[in-house]
């Protein structure tokens, strides 16, 4: 030691060795864990802070109007309440709209966020904008590299804001110091919001952290006046911040009256950019917020329950996912019983139950997340708060208080590697609006998602794309515009993580123009990617909603299921303004040439294939009037099987055998282990809850499942099956509906008749009992025709005859005539004129093959419907049924899908004139 007294240099070196070397190391540790599930998991709230960082770097502005394509992020910049509805049918937008993406005052285009996280992590993106600059600002480099740079910002900032809390409780003498930093970085949604996107949370967790870090220990000027640009920024960070911001504020005015200048004078210029940019740029002192036009009583609701659901909820409860923060009381009892920490923790823990009541009156599940998202910020508070407890616990509270600590880890665990959203998608189903799906024991995200396959690790995946043809064009690499029609053909290649990708959409100002999940190979195709994997693609341009002129087209591409999507190519293409749908659909028509009508053949085909979910099941469109207006979409078993009993007879000539098969799977799955079927499908379907409610079992769907799927001939089911439709068979000898009792009904809005007993159901029983019950199906037939022209077994179909006329026809050639009511055919609903047609044209072909009038009427109605890319069927689907409409709610089921498969029935039975076949 020198003479002075001081400490050695080689000393003083290995003291602070020994003092930095834990916490590095933690740093790292949590760094390497944060970035293990290679997976990005934010959402449309993260986006312009993932990519504001590029945008300052390069374009030196916050204002988004020249980059406002890139944060939209594939997404419509067109307000939900500003959207336009196509003339034939509602506008494809890639949803959600971007709301991320505000308008200022002076009609700029910025953040709705606060840009305090984005300005944090600027100097990170460094490196990327070198390698941008090298490599060229376009895509996809620039997608993949915000991509990845969002997650190791928010990483890093989770990384160190856990090293801080290490160095507050080290600072404090906490013996459990590592352990309690340990559980902050990996049993809190510090590992699930803050380290995997960057939310505003991530920015807040680290300036609340460094506060805390400040204000605990020796008082000096430049410590308060750093302490007050940090207060300013938390609260710019995220408004409700500034009631933590508020309390330490209030605690240096009060505590440390002496070096309360310096505070103020530390937070003189950030308070000063804030309001420029609040004031200057956005037009607000409120800042983005401002500008969402959210009224206030749409956000906030006075209620208590909120406080509730923040703590205990099963789907967004702290204490569910933080099970360790229940001893918050032990430890704050000890913070105030020491007198160095009293004025704080109480200050500390006022802000804290404020910021709980004010979350608590929002929709406290804070969107599609992990966990108590909003309360995040407030995990640093919470672990200085809880520090002391675990000296002070007794021994099995002790170990109560582990055991907590390990299930949180757990908890965040699962998240991290195993989080799809799927539960969010359970808890947000029905409803939006009710919090009932938040409070449902089987919301537990951590458990539903267990369920699901692990999604992979995306952020190691490259993606690329191409587009070689667009329409008569083939680009080859040029560098012109090429022209853009309805229905033009886009054909090109594309490979995400060096196979097809699980999606690929064509997006232009957010709207989807096309779609597919179907990829070939293209081995012979010497350019674009080149490759012998099934990488080309091929849609048909649907412009609904697409304004003509010259518009940027961009290729998306989702690389798996669950994960966000990436833009991997964009090109610049002329939009040609089309001609006028009715214009279109009422002109004379004439015959169309074989090999037109053999393109529409392959379009309707391709169309079934891609529109086919991945389950094996096609969707359906309801209204709430006659009118073909507003539809929305459900799952149910009822269109599959209807889809599959249609394309079997010409699936082989249209090379959809795998198409039919799957759909028969699809059904078969459907049917419960007492062999019954629901009109929904099964009662923890995938689709339950956002596609469709778990309904009571019904004989249709039973009677059309076991009919088309074709079970093992020795499947036990099949005997209870028959049992439980014979219980429900009434006077007449009629099957009825609903295969439970009326006490038992689940998700049905009974009519006039709780149970009827409806004219299609019993043909389609008919058909069915026919395979497996012959006698019962004779029985079955003799009450039908005894019975057909009662009106109140005209329940579902009352206003729409197309499955009764096709039933009736196919009835008739099984030697079960039913002479239908004429005035239930002739009268459809407004606009289903040209199915009635159809479906009478359909069966006179197979009556009279070879007459030529019928053959000239099909090809002349082949060609109306199929022209202008079907449009005429896209704006006025056929109409299949309806519920009870003696129920208090009217609903219409449409299916396009029905419409193309009906078309292609029409188009073999002309088949050998358009040269398909010999």
């Amino acid at each position: 030691m020198p003479a002075d007294g001081s400490p050695s240099p080689g000393r003083a070196i290995r003291f602070y060795r020994h003092r930095l070397t834990a916490p590095i190391l933690l740093g790292l540790v949590c760094f390497v864990v944060y970035n293990a599930n290679l997976r990005q998991i934010g959402s449309g709230d993260t986006l312009p802070a993932r990519y504001l960082p590029l945008i300052l770097w390069h374009d030196h502005t916050l204002d988004l109007d020249a980059n406002a394509r890139l944060v939209a992020h594939g997404h419509s910049m067109t307000p939900d309440r500003n959207r336009t509805v196509g003339t034939d049918g509602k506008v494809n937008y890639f949803e959600p709209s971007a709301y991320w993406i505000a308008q200022t005052r002076t009609h700029q285009r910025a953040s709705l966020y606060p840009v305090v996280t984005p300005l944090l992590v600027a100097p990170l993106y460094l490196p990327a904008v070198v390698w941008l600059d090298d490599h060229g600002w376009k895509q996809p480099q620039i997608d993949r590299v915000a991509e990845l740079m969002e997650k190791l910002s928010a990483s890093f900032l989770a990384s160190v804001a856990s090293v801080l809390m290490f160095l507050l409780l080290r600072r404090e003498n906490i013996r459990w110091a590592l352990p309690l930093a340990l559980v902050f970085a990996f049993g809190t949604n510090t590992w699930m919001i803050s380290s995997q996107a960057l939310w505003q949370h991530s920015g807040g967790e680290l300036l609340i952290a460094l506060a805390l870090l400040l204000v605990v220990g020796s008082a000096s000027p430049l410590r308060t006046a750093l302490l007050g640009a940090v207060c300013v920024l938390m609260a710019a960070n995220r408004p409700p911040d500034a009631l933590i911001a508020g309390a330490l504020v209030l605690f240096i005015v009060w505590n440390r009256r002496r070096t309360a200048l310096w505070l103020l004078a530390g937070g003189v210029v950030p308070l000063a950019a804030l309001l420029y940019y609040n004031l200057h740029f956005i037009g607000d002192i409120a800042g983005g917020y401002a500008l969402a036009k959210v009224p206030i009583n749409e956000f906030f609701h006075l209620s208590l329950s909120g406080l509730a659901g923040l703590l205990i909820s099963p789907a967004r409860g702290l204490l569910v996912f933080t099970p360790f923060l229940v001893f918050v009381p032990v430890g704050l009892i000890q913070r105030l019983r020491t007198p160095s920490s009293r004025a704080l923790a109480l200050t500390l823990s006022f802000a804290v139950a404020a910021q709980f009541l004010l979350y608590s009156q929002a929709d406290w599940r804070a969107g599609v997340s992990w966990g108590p998202r909003w309360l995040t910020d407030l995990l640093p508070i919470m672990l200085w708060l809880i520090a002391p407890a675990p000296m002070v616990l007794r021994l099995r509270a002790r170990w109560l208080l582990i055991l907590a600590m390990a299930a949180a880890v757990v908890v965040q665990t699962i998240g991290a590697f195993s989080y799809t959203k799927a539960s969010d998608e359970r808890i947000f189903a029905g409803n939006p609006g009710s919090m009932r799906g938040a409070w449902n024991p089987r919301s537990l995200p951590f458990l539903l998602e267990l369920r699901h396959p692990r999604p992979r690790g995306v952020l190691q995946c490259d993606a690329s794309a191409s587009l070689d043809r667009v329409g008569p064009t083939q680009l080859a690499g040029s560098r012109d515009v090429p022209d853009l029609r309805l229905g033009a053909v886009l054909e090109g290649e594309a490979l995400a993580c060096e196979r097809p990708p699980a999606l690929l959409m064509v997006l232009i100002d957010g709207i989807v123009i096309g779609s597919t999940k179907t990829f070939v190979p293209r081995g012979n195709d010497k350019e674009a990617l080149s490759t012998n994997l099934p990488s080309g693609w091929r849609v048909f341009a649907d412009m609904r909603g697409v304004s003509p002129g010259e518009r940027v087209l961009q290729i998306a591409v989702l690389i798996e299921a669950g994960s966000d999507i990436r833009i991997v190519y964009e090109k610049r293409v002329f939009v040609i303004a089309r001609d006028s749908m009715n214009e279109t659909a009422t002109m004379e028509q004439k015959p169309a040439a074989g090999n037109k009508l053999d393109a529409m053949a392959d379009y309707a085909a391709l169309l079934l294939r891609e529109r086919q979910g991945e389950s094996g099941f096609w969707l359906t469109s309801y209204t709430q009037g006659l009118r073909y207006e507003a539809p929305q979409q459900e799952m149910n078993t009822y269109l599959t099987a209807m889809l599959v009993d249609l394309l079997s007879p010409i699936a082989p000539e249209r090379s959809l055998d795998d198409v039919v098969d799957h759909g028969r799977r699809h059904l078969a799955a459907q049917i419960e282990s007492d062999g019954l079927v629901r009109y929904h499908g099964l009662p923890d379907g995938p689709t339950i809850g956002t596609l469709g409610c778990v309904i009571t079992p019904d004989a249709d769907d039973t009677a059309l499942a076991w009919r088309i799927a074709v079970p093992a001939a020795g499947d036990p089911r099949k005997q209870l099956m028959l049992q439980q439709l014979t219980r429900y068979r009434d006077a007449r000898g009629l099957f009825r509906t609903w295969l439970a009792p009326q006490k038992e009904y689940q998700c049905i809005d009974p009519g006039t008749d709780p149970n009827p007993s409806d004219i299609v159901i019993q043909m389609h029983v008919y058909l069915m009992l026919r395979e497996f019950d012959k006698p019962a199906a004779q029985n079955l037939c003799t009450a039908l025709q005894r019975s057909y022209g009662d009106a109140g077994i005209w329940v579902y179909y009352a206003k729409a005859p197309l499955v009764p006329y096709l039933r009736g026809a196919e009835l008739q050639q099984l030697g079960c005539v039913i002479p239908l009511p004429a005035k239930q055919l002739a009268v459809p609903a407004p606009g289903q004129e040209i199915w009635s047609e159809a479906v009478r044209l359909l069966e006179q072909s197979l009556a009279s093959p070879q007459d030529a009038n019928v053959r000239l009427a099909i090809r002349n109605l082949l060609a109306r419907l199929g022209s202008d890319d079907f449009a005429l069927l896209r704006r006025s689907p056929p109409m299949l049924y309806h519920n009870d409409l003696s129920a208090t709610v009217k609903r219409y089921y449409w299916s396009e899908d029905f419409g193309y498969a009906l078309w292609l029935r029409l188009y073999e039975a002309v088949g050998v004139e358009t040269g398909k076949r010999n």
